[in-house]
């Protein structure tokens, strides 16, 4: 997330943020995505999990409560897609995940 906010500090002090990036970058710091990403770390420790069932973990019933969260965790290499299953509710074949060995030291 630090490589977020700092990357989006830097347009906005070049004065190439625009008005949805200001307003997408409030919102974004409104959400507190590290506390999400805890979450989904707790959930995953010691599990592969789908989004699906991170989400039903977690008491969530909107897919997108962990959706993005996960993909940023992908792209800091804290959790990757270790498999493939089929979604009990779609139907259509979903990544498992699990947590990167070595990533995190204190997931409790």
């Amino acid at each position: 997330m630090t490589e977020i906010i700092r990357f989006m500090r830097h347009l906005e002090s070049e004065g190439r943020m625009s008005i949805t990036g200001e307003t997408r970058r409030a919102s974004y710091k409104q959400l507190k995505p590290e506390k999400r990403w805890g979450k989904i770390l707790i959930a995953l420790k010691g599990n592969q999990m789908t989004a699906r069932e991170i989400a039903t973990k977690l008491g969530y019933t909107d897919m997108n409560y962990v959706r993005p969260r996960i993909s940023e965790l992908q792209k800091y290499n804290v959790i990757r897609a270790c498999g493939s299953t089929v979604d009990p509710i779609t139907h259509k074949t979903v990544a498992v995940f699990e947590v990167v060995e070595g990533a995190i030291k204190d997931v409790k």
